[in-house]
């Protein structure tokens, strides 16, 4: 055979291992992120529903709001005498509640919300939140539903793997289409076979950016990806906020709905001046921070800023930050997203499209509906699979395969391969190790048919 035919039976090989034998093991996990993902992309719709008692604040057409700092007393009237405020949100339109962000010395690693109307002060009710903007319940379960299985952080590896797979199954399966159509054969393919091919064609783009942006949200990968950026000068920009201009981690984490926020305040509640409130609000105003959506993170220190930062993540971002020293009221730094690196600017951007909030509706419909897809394409082409084939037989034939690709390459070809799943290791590990898992499951089949046929 000539060195030509041996080089495209080889990558014609490799295709077919990955896309068709690694792509039955791998896709329930894609069907289960893609899932769980449209349910997480439905939330703003779930949440006015499920929350609608804590979100709407009722009142008279002409009734005019309270100060904040009158608002934030009140909730310090239902708080327990031991609660630390973290934050405040005032609200963000004429009929939405306050939210009063705060954690209790009893239960350090809780944070709850008080929801006060701004215009009767009723405490509408409290509930736990996540996350340093404080997530409201219903989406912290998609949310880590989606990310870990509520598995914990061991959970994450079925979502990085799922993120990781899906690009490169996403390429395989249009490198295959694309060299079948160049090579103009005729091939019976079944009706579902048919759709899962348009449907991949369809959706390219958005399987691509899932899987990409899945990765820099992950957690090793998205260590590695973070780690890239630092050495690029890519990283977010931190708000100094420490007034004696020491080292500090106030940093603007595009992922921070999604981490648990265990720092609070030192002092006891009553050390805040609630007017404070009221002037840093007007301070913000005044240096261009005009978004709808705005958190204020107080500080009991007298070496450390307040600070205000806006959390509009719909078209255009408003995510603007400054601090401010409540001693003199003067701005002693400003975040501006305009000057954000751009590396910064695409995460930030990247993170919003992913969970379906940059378009606002239009993104989210877009959301919704390429997941939906995913989820169409896998089973069309997976629930056939299940009906005329076995585990067993799946994993005879995945292995037979490996074995034949391998053979079927030169030295250089399985040189370069090995070294491209070497240096990958690097960048998405979860992903090297599977691949690790994968030849072991290879071999383990080889021993087997051997000792079968010894014994026969």
């Amino acid at each position: 055979m000539s060195e030509m035919a041996l080089n495209k039976q080889f990558w014609d090989n490799g295709l077919k291992c990955i896309h068709v034998y690694v792509g039955i093991l791998i896709a329930p996990l894609i069907l289960i992120a893609a899932f769980t993902g449209v349910l997480y992309g439905l939330t703003p719709q779930i949440e006015r529903t499920l929350y609608k008692n804590f979100l709407i604040a009722h009142h008279q057409p002409n009734a005019k709001p309270q100060a904040l700092s009158v608002q934030i007393q009140r909730a310090q009237d239902v708080l327990p005498k031991t609660a630390h405020i973290m934050a405040v949100r005032p609200a963000e339109n004429t009929n939405a509640t306050t939210r009063v962000l705060y954690m209790d010395d009893e239960h350090a690693k809780k944070m709850m919300a008080v929801f006060i109307n701004p215009y009767t002060l009723n405490a509408q009710g409290q509930l736990a939140v996540y996350g340093t903007s404080g997530v409201l319940p219903m989406r912290t379960f998609l949310d880590q539903l989606h990310r870990e299985l509520l598995l914990g952080h061991y959970g994450r590896i079925y979502s990085e793997l799922a993120a990781s797979w899906l690009g490169v199954l996403a390429l395989t399966g249009l490198i295959q289409w694309f060299r079948k159509r160049n090579q103009q054969l005729v091939i019976q393919r079944s009706s579902s076979t048919k759709k899962h091919i348009l449907i991949g064609l369809i959706f390219l783009p958005a399987l691509l950016f899932f899987s990409i942006t899945g990765l820099t949200w992950s957690n090793w990968a998205g260590g590695n990806i973070a780690q890239f950026r630092h050495w690029f000068n890519g990283d977010t920009p931190t708000l100094q906020t420490n007034l004696s201009h020491q080292s500090q981690a106030n940093e603007q984490d595009p992922h921070a709905e999604h981490h648990a926020a265990t720092m609070h305040l030192k002092g006891p509640m009553a050390n805040l001046n609630l007017q404070n409130f009221d002037e840093i609000l007007l301070i913000a105003r005044e240096n261009g921070l005009v978004a709808h959506r705005l958190q204020i993170k107080p500080s009991d220190q007298i070496n450390r800023a307040w600070t205000v930062q806006e959390m509009n993540h719909q078209w255009p971002i408003q995510v603007d930050a400054i601090a401010v020293d409540m001693n003199t009221k003067q701005v002693v730094d400003k975040l501006e997203f305009k000057d954000f690196p751009l590396s910064a600017r695409l995460t930030r951007w990247g993170v919003d499209l992913h969970i379906g909030v940059l378009f606002g509706w239009i993104n989210q419909i877009a959301l919704v509906l390429s997941g939906l897809a995913i989820c169409l394409a896998i089973l069309l082409i997976y629930i056939p699979w299940l009906i005329y084939s076995k585990p067993k037989t799946i994993l005879l034939q995945f292995s037979q395969h490996v074995r034949l690709w391998w053979q079927s390459g030169t030295n250089i070809q399985r040189v370069s391969t090995l070294s491209i799943i070497g240096l990958l290791y690097f960048v998405i590990p979860v992903w090297f190790w599977s691949v690790m898992v994968f030849i072991a499951i290879t071999g383990l089949v080889t021993l087997y048919e051997q000792y079968k046929a010894k014994l026969n």
